[in-house]
């Protein structure tokens, strides 16, 4: 009969002591997080929940399932994350509150998979008690990190989160697979396909960047069980299991490059200057992680310097060179120091998808989320390396390194909290900003200081005097102000075929369309509304970007129904419709037809919007309720005629 140890006081209090170290890592997380709670919603926060409040929120099955399966970010349309939006859909959009304390809570359970990962990891070399308490720093100072400040106040990050929750989670399936193989091979390789492929899919359902888990895998593999000896069958099997996924991922992009590419006739840097830009930008991650500054911590970062060749900042060629000497040094060091080269390796393999070729934006901290854990690992193995009085002393250090760490949160998740002090630290920060400068005019126009915000925009026109959202805006604010001359729109037209674009242009074509109906700017009126229109549609960069031109063509469309022209506003919508396949286009032109009491031709846009993107299951509309009501309309119509 077998006799269960009862555990030593040594053991009790240690157990004791993890157990307060959690929760007082937890606590403290939460308190420096809370002045964050009372933040508004910003940015990709709104055109991402935005539509829980269209056609009377989420108040039928159809209008949920359609919210989760319309993609609005990232090639799957992240329908999970989606998803999770809507446990907070009854407060949108009066109340950001629970939305970010529900990205409060992930970033807890994060810290929960963190530990749980950590401590698997170190037990492989370390003693039980040793893991415990190198996996519970390592919680501690990631929970903690000013750097994930930007992830867990920002509401739409909680797409970043999650994938990191389901990829934290498919890699302890690994890992416990891992360590069953060798003697459980049915029960080891149950864990390690069944949980990375589940949580993987998950992972994938929240982000693209989950496609990350398995090269996450391969560096484990490769470094912390480099040296453990392994059964040459299962250890091949497994290479193959981790290397075909990344090997696909990669051929998918080469052969999709010409369209993927493509992205960069949008940005202001080639591939090349991004990639050399992106050294720079990985090294800079590296010294806040190390050495966190509380200045330039945020979202705004679209004035990052362009590194145009390798001494055009010359910290471009020293950045390649650190990141080459410690990738090296890592792989060397892989069967000598193998949780020191896991480390470093973890954090190249969680930039590299977000840093490689592709035509994103430059710097974003969010990318740092799960990467950080990289040097945290290394900052936990080289402590064991120590001799035990130097390691008090390090361990000094490092409990100064946390309560360092939580004042910066606190401090962050202050900016975070109040929409004014988010303003006005952007605006002394990155005073070269374009997204700073514009979420200022935002905030001016609607709070309707109409002058402050023409007075801001001129500015920033003197600085980007060809830049289209900026003299638009212009144009918009000078007409609310009644200042508006015909030399200042003619002026504006001829500019319109070579400017500058982003999408915020997008959000100020309907207040222009409203200006030049409302007849109080003689200036600008339908004939000149028009004439932007064509400006704006004769210019390259603007129409090769199919949601601006999508958006230019509706809007013309609209002003044509708002003068009365219907077929006229139809073609336009048509032209729409064809570069940028939304359902709303068709419906709106069935509503249209109706009210024209044209049955027949409304009836052939109706079918339009009924078979609008049934032939990718992600895309199928679920509007059939509106469907039957304009159906019974058209019956209604036809049966008086």
């Amino acid at each position: 009969m077998q006799t269960l140890s009862v555990p030593s006081h040594e053991h009790r209090r240690h157990y004791l002591g993890l157990v307060f170290g959690l929760l007082a890592a937890f606590s403290l997380t939460a308190i420096c997080y809370w002045p964050s709670l009372d933040g508004p919603f910003l940015f990709d926060d709104i055109p991402n929940l935005e539509p829980m409040g269209e056609r009377g929120g989420l108040i039928a099955a159809e209008q949920y399932l359609e919210f989760i399966a319309t993609p609005r970010s990232g090639p799957l349309g992240r329908p999970l994350s989606l998803a999770s939006f809507t446990l907070n859909a009854s407060t949108w959009p009066t109340d950001p509150r629970p939305f970010r304390i529900t990205n409060l809570v992930i970033h807890l359970v994060n810290g929960m998979l963190i530990f749980l990962f950590t401590r698997r990891i170190f037990s492989i070399y370390q003693h039980p008690l040793t893991a415990d308490k190198l996996a519970l720093m390592c919680t501690a100072m990631w929970l903690l990190h000013p750097l994930l400040v930007s992830t867990t106040a920002y509401i739409v990050q909680r797409m970043t989160m999650l994938c990191t929750l389901f990829t934290l989670a498919g890699l302890r399936c690994y890992l416990r697979g891992r360590s069953q193989l060798p003697r459980f091979p049915f029960r080891g390789w149950l864990w390690i396909i069944g949980g990375m492929s589940g949580f993987g899919l998950l992972a994938l359902l929240s982000k693209e960047s989950a496609i990350l888990l398995p090269l996450y895998a391969l560096t484990i593999e490769l470094t912390v069980f480099g040296s453990i000896k392994t059964n040459s069958r299962h250890r091949t099997w497994l290479l193959a299991m981790l290397v075909i996924p990344l090997v696909v991922s990669i051929s998918v992009v080469v052969a999709g490059w010409d369209s993927i590419s493509s992205g960069f006739e949008f940005r202001s840097f080639t591939l090349a200057e991004r990639l050399m830009t992106e050294a720079v930008v990985v090294v800079d991650y590296l010294g806040q992680i190390v050495a966190p500054r509380l200045s330039g911590l945020g979202i705004i970062h679209d004035d990052y310097p362009v590194s145009t060749g390798l001494m055009q900042p010359a910290s471009t060629l020293i950045s390649l060179l650190i990141i080459v000497s410690l990738a090296g040094l890592a792989i060397a060091a892989r069967k000598t120091l193998p949780l020191v080269s896991l480390g470093v390796l973890w954090f190249f393999a969680g930039h590299s998808l977000e840093a490689g070729p592709f035509p994103l934006e430059l710097y974003f901290e969010h990318r740092n989320y799960l990467p950080l854990l990289g040097p945290l690992i290394v900052a936990a193995a080289l402590l064991q390396l120590v001799k035990h009085k130097m390691q008090r002393v390090l361990l000094f250090g490092v409990a100064l390194f946390i309560a360092v760490e939580s004042l910066m949160t606190w401090q962050s998740a202050a900016t975070w909290g109040s929409e004014s002090r988010f303003m006005r630290t952007a605006l002394i920060e990155h005073p070269n900003s374009l997204r700073a400068q514009q979420f200022y005019v935002n905030q001016l126009i609607v709070s309707g200081h109409y002058s402050e915000a023409l007075s801001a925009q001129e500015r920033l026109a003197l600085k980007m005097p060809d830049h289209t959202s900026t003299l638009i805006s212009i144009l918009n604010l000078r007409c609310l102000l009644s200042t508006l001359t015909t030399q200042q729109v003619d002026g504006l037209l001829q500019k319109l075929s070579s400017s500058s674009h982003d999408l915020q242009i997008i959000t100020y074509l309907p207040v222009l369309t409203n200006n030049a109906f409302a007849r109080t700017c003689p200036a600008f009126g339908p004939d000149e509304l028009h004439a932007v229109f064509d400006g704006l549609l004769g210019n390259p960069k603007i129409t090769a970007n199919d949601i601006a031109s999508g958006a230019i063509l509706y809007n013309k469309g609209i002003a044509y129904a708002k003068s009365g022209d219907l077929d006229r506003a139809l073609l336009q919508l048509d032209h729409s419709y064809e570069v940028n396949p939304l359902i709303d286009i068709p419906i709106q032109q069935t509503v249209w037809l109706l009210e024209a009491k044209r049955p027949d031709d409304a009836e052939q846009y109706l079918s339009l919007a009924r078979q609008h993107g049934h032939k990718q299951i992600v895309r199928r509309s679920y509007r059939d309720s509106a469907f039957e009501q304009l159906q019974k309309e058209i019956d209604r119509q036809r049966s008086r005629q």
